[in-house]
């Protein structure tokens, strides 16, 4: 059985958005969530708690090796 496994936590919907886009367009299957409290689910804001991306975890390291290049490129 195929799991979500949470690869990262972004301070706001927005950069957790560009980075499930991110891994996409690379193949890999990710989603965003996480409680964004009352904003509901489309809010791009920063948010305390911030919004977590997921990925299956079978492409778990695929997905830390790219979000290891964009933070290296940083």
């Amino acid at each position: 059985m195929t799991k979500w496994i949470k690869l990262a936590n972004f301070g706001s919907g927005f950069e957790a958005d560009i980075m499930v886009e991110r891994l996409r367009s690379a193949g890999l299957q990710a989603r965003a969530g996480g409680d964004t409290g009352m904003f509901g689910s489309g809010f791009q804001g920063p948010t305390a708690r911030g919004v977590d991306v997921f990925v299956l975890d079978k492409e778990l390291a695929a997905a830390r090796e790219i979000l290891g290049e964009l933070n290296d490129s940083g």
